[in-house]
């Protein structure tokens, strides 16, 4: 009797058969393939999952160079808009973020979840991150990067 496969594991083997390849961490000096946060919708964190516990619990791995700040890069309102916590310096807004690193989140300017190159990542806070996503459309589900496979 042939197992019928899941929504998961159906969109695993098209981004596979596609010819993808899973992005690496963008941590630079780690080779790792990123954590992948849902196969369905094809989403995928920008770190692996060794960084990620390695930041999460301020350690250092030799070789490698944590990408993600400790404050929302938009704090200059690059986006078209400032951030909504106000500070003008980034040690401001390194003191301002201290007690709230989980705000802060990894963007990929483009949109484009398999571009991990560091210099399309950036680090905002939730505000700025679902301003962009919304103003720029990165939450269309049609997006290459956000595919739904039936």
């Amino acid at each position: 009797m042939k197992e019928e496969l899941s929504k998961s594991q159906i969109a695993k083997n098209a981004f596979y058969d596609a010819g993808n390849k899973l992005p690496t961490c963008v941590n630079e000096g780690c080779n790792n393939n990123v954590i992948v946060r849902e196969w369905k919708y094809w989403s995928f964190k920008s770190e692996c999952s060794r960084c990620t516990q390695a930041r999460k619990h301020n350690k250092k791995i030799d070789g490698v160079q944590i990408h993600k700040k400790n404050y929302c890069e938009n704090l200059d309102g690059h986006l078209g808009f400032r951030c909504p916590v106000k500070t003008s310096t980034i040690q401001e807004a390194i003191e301002a973020w201290k007690e709230y690193l989980a705000s802060l989140d990894l963007d990929h300017e483009d949109g484009d979840h398999l571009n991990n190159n560091p210099k399309n990542v950036k680090t905002y806070c939730k505000l700025c991150h679902n301003r962009k996503s919304k103003n720029t459309g990165d939450w269309n589900s049609n997006k290459p990067s956000r595919r739904d496979i039936n």
